[in-house]
């Protein structure tokens, strides 16, 4: 059998700024608005005590998706490696917020579906 490699496509310097270039104008449109979203959905949350253990870290989370937006702007206009640095380290804060959050909905989702089917075989839902 004759075995088939594709060749390693190699970019300079120029053209990988380039090509991120080209793409930072609509992510960072996406993560403003995202960003938004989640900066009121936290301060409405934060109405409520209760609230409050979510809405606050889904603020900080839309505060850290507008930074990361904004300094992949100033990345573009800079050609910095610490502005792009910057941006994806904020960016990753913002993701890990969104990570743990995913883990706590899952846990609540299994817990829901526990007790759910704990109440139906003990036919708490039949007359």
């Amino acid at each position: 059998m004759e075995e088939t490699t594709t060749p390693e496509v190699k970019y300079d310097d120029g053209q990988i700024r380039n090509m991120i270039a080209e793409k930072i104008p609509g992510m960072t449109k996406y993560m403003k608005f995202v960003g938004t979203f989640a900066i009121i959905i936290g301060i409405v949350y934060c109405v409520t005590i209760i609230g409050a253990i979510f809405g606050i870290p889904m603020y900080f989370m839309g505060k850290r998706l507008r930074e990361s937006a904004d300094s992949f702007l100033k990345y573009r206009r800079s050609n910095s490696w610490q502005d792009l640095y910057d941006a994806i380290e904020k960016q990753s804060r913002a993701f890990f917020i969104q990570y743990v959050f995913t883990i706590i909905g899952l846990v609540f989702m299994g817990l829901y579906l526990v007790i759910l089917i704990i109440l139906l075989a003990s036919g708490v839902f039949w007359n």
